[in-house]
């Protein structure tokens, strides 16, 4: 038979046992979530280095398309001229060669939205995620903390009451 104060040592080592457990939960959440917050920072910071490169090649794409454009036009004037060409031939060439340019760069303008979005959509599955990931470990809860340790010293108590009987 145990000695009464052996049930209320005990109930106090499994109380604290109980908070032990919930600090460790709590620690490995916190740990779980900054981690899953730098590996979202990580993704975003890629996600937008990526659409920068696309921004800049999308934008020197227009640039040389204008110059070659020019060129173009420079060329066809110069012949024109050599060749005593003019009239309404000259301006539709000229308004090709133009229309050309803007057709181009339309189109890597439509191509560079299309990449935006998808950068906005990762950007947003990042976050999804991340929050995935923070929600894989269980977050403790101080209730049930609190319920376990009630638990253990309702326990304890009624072992201590049972053991003084005894004696």
């Amino acid at each position: 038979m145990c000695h009464p104060a052996a049930y209320i040592a005990g109930g106090v080592m499994q109380g604290l046992g109980a908070i032990q457990g919930h600090n460790a939960q709590a620690d490995a959440y916190d740990a779980n979530a900054r981690a899953a917050h730098a590996a979202k920072v990580e993704e975003d910071r890629m996600a937008q280095e990526d659409a920068a490169v696309a921004d800049t090649a999308a934008a020197q794409e227009k640039i040389d398309r204008g110059l070659e454009g020019m060129k173009s036009s420079a060329t066809a004037l110069t012949s024109a001229g050599e060749s005593g060409v003019s009239g309404n031939s000259i301006d539709a060439l000229m308004g090709e060669l133009d229309a050309s340019v803007l057709r181009g760069n339309t189109t890597t303008t439509q191509n560079l939205e299309l990449s935006q979005r998808g950068t906005q959509r990762q950007l947003a599955s990042n976050t999804r995620t991340a929050q995935s990931r923070i929600n894989s470990v269980a977050k403790p809860s101080k209730a049930a903390t609190a319920l376990t340790i009630g638990g253990i010293a309702a326990q304890s108590g009624a072992s201590y009451h049972s053991a003084t009987k005894k004696f």
